[in-house]
């Protein structure tokens, strides 16, 4: 018999990018955002994030802007594969509190901020059913029986693949109007970066006719296999589990500048990369996915923000933001175990798998109604640049596009709420290999709730 290895393959960078934005990085991080979209020359208070210098255009004193999400997920994975007992596997991802809670106090001619939320995203995804890779290779083994001259018609068995990724960020810094017209900042951000995943493979049965078991019931598959004495084998295809946990934390400094005359701003920021290294904590390792102890890069890259705001007339205002992630230039390692050897294995540099990064566009427009409501509407193009390469069960990353709606009313002069609703459509994307093509497509909803309040 030809010796099969089963791969309980899963890669280390689970992603949980919970919307548009770069292959790490999340654009979505307040509710004035969702409803509108292009907030890169913001001037109210979820600026803090966005445009940290346009806050050179505050109001005096303390203003706080407070923000949740409520986000919905679902990745598809399609595979072709004959062999398998269904072709689709479904992972569904909830969050049901994304925050964003950003402070600026105005003195002077200077703004002190703070700002918490999580900029490169956050979120749990379970895939019930398991994945296509932990079910490919099994569902070849009736065929490689057969082949072999013992017949076997049909396989199961049961899988099931969890993770949860986030990175909150701690942002700080200080904005100098140097005059009317122009605004400086400069700044620090902390991530801290945590993830856990949690999986397994067991129960593998299949239904082999031989003299052991002549009606070919299902049975075991590891039984088979020591029945015959491939020892390997029947190790090979035992119940895995997996159970493990990674911390990294980082920082990296902001710069922004903010240029106004009337009622048009023009902006630019820019974060630095972020390096942080993972270390595993592992408690149930299947087949060396995550050795105990092990420390693995996963930076979130440097990001470019260029943008302008303008009134079209009184009520109408445009906004247009350009975003640059510099993905090429971080570092986003992989542990790949060696399937011959239990203790083995390699780091793949997974950057070296994007083109140039990825290029954000968007655009909004909002129209106040009365001098208390406005109502908003904005789109946003990401165009990413990863290699088929790239793509894998785990992390998959497509070009989409987004649309937001919603609207803000000003109850007093103080207080402000922010109510918005946002689609994405992704694009799907196939890799093909020898065996089978494999297709990714998802979808993902966000309403979201903010308040402005100057104190």
């Amino acid at each position: 018999m030809k010796k099969f290895i089963f791969v309980f393959c899963i890669l280390p960078c689970m992603i949980m990018q919970v919307k548009a934005g770069g292959l790490v990085t999340n654009s979505n991080q307040s509710a004035t955002y969702v409803r509108m979209l292009a907030r890169g020359a913001a001037t109210s208070g979820d600026a803090v994030y966005y445009n940290p210098a346009g806050l050179m255009a505050l109001d005096q004193g303390l203003n706080v802007s407070l923000n949740s999400q409520m986000i919905w997920m679902k990745r598809t994975l399609t595979n072709d594969l004959p062999t398998l007992n269904n072709s689709e596997f479904i992972g569904k991802l909830y969050v049901p509190v994304f925050p964003g809670v950003y402070a600026a106090y105005k003195t002077g001619n200077w703004a002190f901020s703070l700002g918490f939320n999580p900029p490169a995203g956050g979120g749990s995804v379970k895939f019930a059913d398991g994945l296509p890779m932990l079910e490919t290779d099994v569902s070849l083994i009736p065929t490689l029986l057969t082949g072999q001259g013992v017949p076997t018609t049909a396989y199961s068995m049961q899988s099931m693949m969890e993770g949860t990724s986030i990175v909150y960020g701690v942002q700080a810094g200080a904005t100098y109007s140097i005059n009317d017209m122009l605004g400086v900042f400069g700044g620090i951000r902390m991530s801290f970066a945590r993830n856990s995943y949690e999986g397994y493979v067991k129960d593998i049965k299949i239904n082999p006719k031989f003299p052991g078991n002549p009606n070919g019931d299902m049975m075991p598959a590891s039984a088979f296999f020591q029945l015959i004495g491939n020892e390997a084998m029947a190790a090979a295809i035992s119940d895995q589990s997996l159970d493990v946990s990674q911390k990294g934390n980082g920082v990296a400094p902001i710069l922004g500048l903010h240029f106004r005359v009337n009622s048009l701003n023009l902006s630019a920021k820019y974060e630095f990369r972020t390096k942080i290294t993972l270390t595993n904590d592992t408690k149930q390792n299947a087949m060396n996915m995550y050795p105990n102890g092990q420390e693995l890069r996963s930076d979130v890259p440097a990001l470019l923000s260029i943008a302008g705001s303008y009134d079209i007339v009184s009520t109408v205002k445009l906004s247009i933001t350009y975003l640059h992630h510099f993905e090429p230039q971080a570092t986003l390692e992989s542990w790949v175990p060696n399937v011959s050897d239990p203790n083995g294995g390699y780091i793949v540099q997974r950057q070296d798998l994007v083109d140039r990064g990825t290029n954000e566009y968007m655009a909004g427009l909002e129209w106040k109604l009365t001098d208390k409501l406005l109502i908003s509407a904005g789109c946003q193009w990401s165009d990413v640049s990863v290699s088929k390469a790239w793509q894998n069960d785990i992390t998959q990353n497509m070009d989409n596009f987004s649309l937001g709606l919603g609207a803000a009313y000003q109850f007093t002069d103080r207080l402000t709420l922010n109510l918005g609703g946002m689609y994405s459509w992704y694009d799907s994307s196939s890799v093909t290999t020898a065996l089978y093509t494999q297709t990714y497509a998802r979808t993902s909803q966000v309403v979201a709730i903010g308040v402005d309040y100057r104190f």
